[in-house]
């Protein structure tokens, strides 16, 4: 059985391999795309309710020690369990509830307690109201039918954090379980990266919006509302849309305007090397600096990463599947890098359902269905037979890319690979 162990980053594990000529391995294509990028120096303070889906610029430090007051971890009765005579009865003496003031406990006696409410003074066990019955009429007297312990049943001062720890690290993604983490240390408002602004340019003069009626060759445009769902999807800002024609000067007088605007230009259409693929001439003739021109990955080896200026520019290819899975391994890391973000997203291994067959030369990232588990618990995956750059089908149910090494003829039923969740 073909196990793949390495998984550092969205890159395939197999860059030591020979890929074809001017074509660069995954790994040192997501190397160089992160570098021309850099954290938002920008920040601002949000409260709670609108810090979703941002990232932390600054640590979130607890307020007080949690719990505050050492408090009843469940309904009981509140003793000192050295008080507690042979025959386990006492008389009970006032109540304590949540929210309540701290009370004192009277020396021989146990207190009727409810959870979350501050232990009495004096106390050092809660019992469980399930071993205590009443003794005579009403609870003026009780016994205590189970073993008892100090500090049974307390939730200690500062047992969950400590005033001043950092309860969550810069470059976090905050998302529902976060914003709890935050009430809980007090943090009313937080300090956020101002969100990364992102400049999108379509190309092709043979597309047309989606409902449109078509005419000629045109085509529907996938790449713009899928661009921007995925530009918001990584917690972007979209400051431009724009639709630019198959004309050189139109592509330049449009990249232009963007640098400085903008963190970073995502472009889609027109970076292969046909007479009307126009990205590459354009951004050369603004003097752009090249950092990939080509990638060994399957689809989308055309993708182009370049700076102009002090902006750095993604140009994906125009094939939806093309510019889905390129912005998915080269894209999404820049937005998480100026974001801040200091996790990348998690990827695991999974098991094939059937053979597949591959191309020795570039790795592939192929859309993969999670249709069950093994015998261990691991998942095992679906996949197409193939992958066509222009056919959307595939990704419709797909749960997330499988990733199929350079130089791998082929995948055995039951292998494993590396898993890109989507």
């Amino acid at each position: 059985m073909t196990v793949f162990q390495r998984i550092e980053n969205a890159a395939c594990g197999c860059d030591g391999a020979p890929s074809p000529a001017a074509l660069m391995p995954v790994r040192e294509a997501v190397a160089a795309a992160v570098a021309l990028v850099a954290p938002v120096a920008e920040t601002e303070g949000l409260p709670l309710h609108r810090a979703r889906g941002r990232h932390l610029a600054a640590a979130v430090l607890a307020g007080a020690d949690m719990p505050r007051f050492d408090n009843a971890a469940m309904d009981g009765y509140a003793l000192r369990a050295a008080d507690l005579p042979a025959g386990g009865v006492l008389p009970v003496r006032g109540t304590c509830a949540a929210g309540d003031a701290p009370a004192a406990l009277p020396a021989g006696a146990m207190m009727r307690i409810y959870t979350g409410a501050p232990v009495p003074e004096g106390a050092d066990a809660v019992v469980m109201q399930e071993v205590v019955e009443p003794v005579g009429g009403g609870m003026v007297r009780a016994r205590v039918t189970g073993a008892v312990r100090a500090g049974d049943n307390i939730r200690r001062a500062g047992g969950d954090q400590r005033r001043g720890d950092a309860v969550l690290a810069p470059g976090t993604r905050l998302e529902a379980k976060h914003i709890a983490i935050c009430a809980g240390a007090g943090a009313g408002q937080i300090t956020v990266r101002r969100r990364a602004r992102i400049g999108l340019l379509l190309t092709g003069d043979e597309i047309t919006p989606a409902g449109q009626a078509l005419r000629g060759g045109a085509i529907w445009d996938v790449n713009t509302p899928m661009l921007t769902a995925l530009c918001q999807e990584a917690g972007a800002e979209l400051t431009t849309v724009r639709q630019v024609p198959d004309r050189r000067d139109d592509l330049c007088a449009a990249l232009g305007a963007l640098v400085g605007e903008v963190d970073l230009i995502v472009t889609s259409g027109g970076v292969s090397v046909g007479d009307r693929d126009h990205m590459k001439p354009a951004l050369r003739a603004l003097g752009a600096e090249m950092a990939v021109s080509g990638v060994a990955i399957k689809p989308g080896k055309p993708v182009t990463i370049s700076r102009l200026g002090a902006t750095a520019v993604l140009s994906l290819p125009g094939n939806p599947v093309s510019a889905f899975v390129t912005w998915q391994v080269l894209g999404r890391p820049m937005i998480d890098r100026l974001a801040g973000a200091g996790v990348p997203a998690l990827r695991r291994h999974v098991r094939t359902s059937a053979p597949l067959t591959h191309r020795p030369g570039r790795c592939e990232y192929r859309p993969a269905s999670i249709i069950g588990y093994d015998g261990q618990g691991l998942e095992i995956v679906a996949c197409a037979p193939h992958v066509n750059s222009a056919n959307l089908g595939p990704l419709a149910a797909a749960d997330g890319l499988v990733l199929i090494p350079t130089e791998t003829d082929g995948v055995a039923a039951g292998d494993m690979l590396e898993f890109l969740p989507l």
